[in-house]
């Protein structure tokens, strides 16, 4: 019985003693080829990581009307006010249903659309109500002799719907309707966590006074994913990057 007992006792020991020594190899080991890094090191190097990641806001056209990033706002408009997008296209009914049955969108909103809409109809197996898209100058200028009031609807010339990159989801009324209605508010809340992969970015969500209308929780407009993907980043809207940086 005791020379059980002492064995156990050395086996443990020498077991210890290979702990001891293989955990001093490798602090040794870490020390050696680990470079100390100052933390301002690592700022630095995350600075121009980040950089690097958004270099391309250098280079995107908010002015040109047939930019994909062309920014109206009730104080900036269109600069030929009657502009017409070139490449505008029917609205595919596959995962869309299309309230009106003619509405239409640039060709690259059209088709990031239709990968959202894919997407939003495996999660809630419904289509993707669309109720506006593409509005001519006239059209918009209809809605405004109508007595639509400016902190609703853009004035002719001035609209994302004219870029045919703006869009209504199922119903344009107000902010409180959305927040309150649990189909609704589930519905902004996918597009809010998913639509900036697609490009799509809520246009209007802070109000008259950054936005220039009242609060849209149905309105999105197409930009292209890296630019959508920053507004979320950075929880921002569009005017605000435009106007204030």
């Amino acid at each position: 019985m005791f020379h059980c007992k002492c064995s156990r006792w050395v086996l443990a020991w020498v077991l210890l003693s290979f702990g001891i020594f293989f955990s001093f190899l490798s602090v040794a080991f870490f020390q050696l080829d680990t470079p100390n890094i100052s933390s301002d090191t690592i700022k630095q190097h995350l600075s121009e990581l980040k950089q690097k990641k958004y270099a391309f806001l250098a280079d995107i056209d908010t002015t040109t009307d047939d930019s994909l990033y062309k920014f109206v706002h009730p104080d900036i408009s269109f600069n030929e006010k009657s502009y017409i997008p070139e490449n505008l296209v029917k609205i595919n009914s596959e995962y869309v249903f299309d309230t009106k049955g003619y509405s239409t969108l640039r060709t690259e909103a059209n088709e990031a659309l239709q990968s959202m809409a894919k997407a939003f109809q495996q999660e809630f197996g419904i289509k993707l109500t669309v109720v506006s898209a593409y509005r001519s100058y006239a059209y918009q200028k209809g809605i405004k002799d109508r007595g639509c009031p400016d902190n609703l609807c853009a004035k002719a010339g001035h609209s994302e719907h004219q870029s045919g990159l703006g869009v209504d989801f199922f119903r344009a009324t107000t902010q409180a309707d959305w927040l309150n209605d649990p189909k609704l508010s589930q519905y902004f809340d996918w597009l809010s966590e998913n639509a900036h992969l697609y490009g799509f970015h809520n246009t209007y969500q802070l109000g008259i006074e950054i936005d220039g209308y009242e609060i849209e929780p149905w309105h999105w407009r197409y930009m292209w994913a890296p630019l959508a993907g920053y507004l979320k980043d950075h929880n921002i809207t569009f005017a605000q990057w435009v106007l204030w940086k």
